[in-house]
């Protein structure tokens, strides 16, 4: 049942937006085969029958006798995606499969969660350790699902059809396949919660055959479905003015192996991120690193010439009013290992120090010359609402950090949030209720990470569907999980705190390496 909405200027069956500042682009040196092996588990708690616990803070990452499982976003809606699995099908696609279950009294469809292909299907898999994001393919010679558009996301007819109470149902969407080398990815999709799944070679037992896994799927460079995951951090509104703007655009899709030259997908990319750039003069720093494949001479120079692609592009983009420089680093920078403790290669932690750093500093002017300026107040909508906060879990992996908050209704009444995730709007504060930040003591604060091809653009908690065919309103006893992506702060700063919009409030917590 498509729900209506406008967001800011962006209409669509849903909602829209971005965020960004801490650029890291992943590119691509060589990357030699190594042995398998699974991602951490990031799932959610689920009792010895495969229903849905009751979502507090819990123990960590679990599954149960029915395979990894995606719990509901909320105790009020008793749903799960269960035996959830990435199994690579022919050489250009990856399906995630699962099977959805309905233990609720009334009758549900998958595309009452958004996972519908007649208007969106809203699932995004993010590669961590190279930063990369993917949205569902469009189907070229599919299987058609009535009053769908012709090429619609490839997703299975089951996704549309009702799913009685205590009933399920086998749902199939179709990815394109990442890297032979990805072992995991995040799967997110509406309704649940983000869970890491390990990438399952083609012909496995795993996946059922479904007519959505036979035919092509359209490839468009000017609309890729394939894109980095651009994170932003900046001062904290706390924080002096002199604290920087760091963009982070990792992406291993924005070069070819051994090239300078960008990838068709990297104008996409870029575009997305010097929308978040809102000032109009300063200075741009530019900064290259690569893995340590290939001599040091090699990588210093693609480190550079690296640097000096991206900034070609940005600066058509921001205009005159920046200074920009480049610096190239090679090898000589890494933020995660090139090897396992063995000594045997990683092709994760390789990934993720190939990057580009962008650092952005505003001009001001001198603090006896400079005008008044009234910050925005904190949103306290929530204050009072009988609303209770509590930090689930952060967990950090492949230069991101993932955090989880319940929102406990301790009151009589359905409590609405107000929340939207809405990129056009948000900063480096939680400006909707239930949107989440991230701050690491330093005066920078975090926003959730953006994804442009995705229907909802943050890589955070989509429409809060928090009870069927509801909205953000938390049911009186109920707990939800709001939820959100973050670059990942230094290795030196494992005490953090997360924001939460509309409650005014900070919570401590241990960043989980």
């Amino acid at each position: 049942m498509p729900i209506n909405r406008t967001v800011g200027r962006h209409t669509r069956v849903w909602a829209a937006g971005v965020a960004v500042a801490a650029l890291a682009l992943t590119s691509g040196c060589a990357t030699p085969a190594g042995p398998t092996r699974p991602g951490p588990v990031l799932s959610v708690p689920s009792d010895s029958n495969g229903i849905s616990a009751p979502l507090a803070p819990g123990p960590g990452p679990t599954t149960v006798g029915v395979g990894l499982v995606a719990d509901s976003v909320s105790s009020a809606l008793p749903i799960q995606a269960r035996d959830v699995r990435l199994v690579r099908s022919g050489g250009a696609d990856l399906a995630l499969q699962f099977e959805f279950a309905n233990s609720s009294a009334e009758t549900i469809a998958p595309s009452d969660m958004g996972l519908d292909p007649r208007t969106h299907v809203i699932a995004t898999l993010v590669d961590l350790p190279r930063g990369t994001g993917y949205a569902p393919a469009h189907g070229v010679g599919v299987a058609r699902i009535e009053n769908a558009f012709p090429e619609h996301a490839r997703a299975s007819t089951s996704s549309v059809e009702g799913i009685p109470p205590g009933g399920s149902a086998t749902v199939t969407i179709v990815f394109a396949a990442p890297p032979e080398e990805t072992l995991s990815m995040l799967v997110t999709m509406d309704g649940f919660l983000p869970v890491e799944a390990p990438v399952q070679p083609s012909g496995s037992p795993a996946l059922k055959d479904d007519p959505v896994l036979h035919g092509g799927s359209k490839v468009d460079p000017a609309d890729p479905q394939v894109s980095p995951v651009i994170c932003k951090s900046g001062p904290d509104s706390a924080a002096t003015s002199s604290t920087p703007i760091r963009l982070r655009l990792p992406s291993d899709v924005l070069f070819a192996f051994g090239s300078a030259a960008l990838s068709p997908a990297a104008a996409s990319a870029i575009e997305t991120l010097s929308n978040q750039v809102t000032a109009t003069s300063g200075s741009i720093l530019i900064e290259g690193h690569t893995d340590a494949i290939g001599d040091d001479p090699s990588n210093q120079r693609l480190s550079e010439q690296r640097a000096a692609s991206v900034r070609d592009v940005v600066a058509a983009r921001l205009g005159s009013g920046f200074q920009y420089r480049t610096a190239g680093f090679g090898e000589t920078r890494p933020i995660a290992s090139n090897t396992r403790p063995d000594g045997a290669d990683d092709p994760d932690g390789r990934a993720t120090n190939r990057r580009v750093e962008l650092t952005v500093e505003t001009v001001t002017q001198t603090a006896q010359a400079a005008p008044a300026v009234a910050r925005e107040p904190a949103n306290t909508t929530l204050l009072g609402s009988g609303l209770e906060p509590q930090v689930r879990s952060v967990q950090a992996r492949g230069g991101f950090a993932l955090a989880q908050v319940t929102l406990r209704n301790t009151g009589n009444e359905d409590r609405p949030l107000g929340y939207l995730n809405n990129g056009t709007r948000i900063g480096v504060r939680p400006d909707y209720g239930g949107e989440l930040s991230l701050a690491d003591g330093s005066g920078a604060r975090y926003a959730p990470c953006a994804f442009g091809p995705a229907w909802w653009d943050l890589v955070a908690t989509g429409y809060p569907n928090f009870t069927h065919l509801g909205s953000d309103k938390v049911p009186p006893g109920a707990t939800v999980v709001m939820w959100a992506l973050f670059a990942a702060p230094p290795a030196e700063r494992p005490n953090i705190q997360i924001g939460v919009g509309g409650l005014n409030a900070t919570l401590p917590a241990q960043l989980a390496r």
